[in-house]
């Protein structure tokens, strides 16, 4: 399959990448990025990247020019990533496939399909790399198995712990930042198959994607960490309060807190009017997209597509 493209390419300068592989959750998943999309104006700048599961092609939009689907097998399919899933969203959208992005593209967000847009990202586009809100790492053994493992490979870390899972960025620096990662995963993985997966929330290789992004900051100082925007991208989900000019991204993470995607998921959240949520607010507005359907979001904003 080739990439589809867009007829507006030349107005779009972000691109938005993303892996969806062929599973229930991420096509829901994929609709609350796509409807916030929508909703918040960002199509009008931007396009949505959508590396993806050759089977999830024809479960994604046809027709809409700002979604450009690109087909990759998942890492996690076999192998030494056998059944870690998460590895996809990182190594699936980093090597010859996306290399192009860079020409296309002035800057990119590398995310996760489990966030919603709001408009403060519309015309947002950064003088220096934008980190997000990692919570992974908010111990002192965490933080002390970082800097060992670091220090035994040759990497000077600057203490810089959590910087999330998402990064806007030039699309070049972008790109350069997930061979990094996808690099630090391997050699992570490779860390904790000889000293045991460890527990969370210590030291855990269930997390191994994100040390690895944390790790390319750092050892990249420079570049992501010296002249940066941090703890911005990933907000989360259940933060009960106004959506802020320095909201431009907000992360379902797992929590019991509201909003919850496992809430959502399993109708805890059924006996409220999603007509009656402030979308002013982060949990509400994560709520009203989640809950909305896309044909409402579309009618309400005249979506063109």
């Amino acid at each position: 399959m080739a990439p589809t493209t867009s007829a507006q390419a030349h107005e779009k300068d972000l691109g938005i990448l993303l892996y969806i592989d062929d599973h229930p959750s991420m096509y829901e998943e994929f609709g609350w990025i796509y409807k916030s999309w929508i909703h918040s104006g960002v199509w009008r700048r931007s396009d949505l990247i959508v590396v993806c599961h050759p089977k999830a092609w024809d479960r994604l939009p046809e027709g809409d020019p700002g979604v450009i689907k690109i087909a990759a097998e998942p890492i996690s399919r076999e192998g030494r990533w056998k059944g870690y899933h998460f590895i996809n969203s990182i190594a699936c959208v980093s090597g010859p496939h996306t290399a192009h992005l860079a020409g296309r593209y002035k800057w990119l967000l590398r995310t996760d399909a489990d966030v919603f847009l709001t408009r403060h990202l519309a015309n947002f586009r950064p003088n220096f790399p934008v980190l997000g809100r990692g919570r992974y790492a908010e111990n002192q053994q965490v933080w002390d198995k970082m800097v060992a493992f670091c220090e035994a490979h040759g990497v000077a870390h600057q203490r810089s712990f959590g910087c999330g899972s998402s990064i806007l960025a030039e699309s070049s620096l972008v790109l350069f930042f997930l061979e990094r990662q996808t690099y630090w995963c391997e050699r992570l993985l490779e860390h904790f198959d000889a000293h045991g997966e460890g527990q969370w929330p210590g030291w855990f290789k269930g997390v191994i994607t994100l040390y690895a992004g944390e790790i390319a900051a750092n050892e990249n100082h420079q570049a992501f960490l010296r002249h940066s925007y941090q703890r911005i991208l990933d907000l989360e989900s259940y933060v009960v309060g106004h959506i802020d000019e320095f909201t431009l991204h907000i992360h379902a993470i797992h929590t019991d807190d509201y909003f919850s995607k496992s809430k959502f998921r399993n109708g805890g959240y059924k006996h409220i009017n999603p007509t009656g949520l402030d979308t002013r607010k982060v949990n509400q507005y994560a709520h009203w997209i989640a809950a909305t359907p896309l044909d409402d979001i579309k009618s309400a904003t005249q979506y063109p597509y």
